[in-house]
């Protein structure tokens, strides 16, 4: 499955805490989703989990969590939506953006 193939949530809201703070986390309000059981206005909580080990490769860090209403979702990626766009090269993550949660297939 490809990014582009993947049921998009874009999800408003900021960072908690600072990048190295294990209890650090993302909240925020689902505001277009096409993933099945995740609704637009939908109080949403993202969390990453450090891996243990040592690792070579980027996905193996660690993964993203997205929780909204009852649905909890391991994310393929979630990325803020407006870096990269003409005159946006970095974000301040401690303030409200959009933000594109990724959910892996299965």
């Amino acid at each position: 499955m490809t990014q582009k193939d993947a049921q998009a949530i874009t999800v408003r809201g900021a960072w908690h805490g600072e990048a190295n703070d294990p209890k650090r986390h993302f909240e925020g309000t689902i505001i277009a989703s096409e993933y099945a059981g995740i609704r637009k206005g939908t109080r949403a909580r993202i969390t990453f989990g450090h891996s243990n080990a040592r690792s070579q490769s980027a996905e193996e860090h660690g993964t993203y969590t997205l929780v909204a209403g009852s649905r909890s979702l391991p994310l393929m990626s979630f990325t803020c939506r407006t870096v990269g766009t003409t005159g946006r090269h970095v974000t301040d993550e401690s303030q409200e953006d959009d933000w594109l949660a990724v959910p892996l297939a299965g």
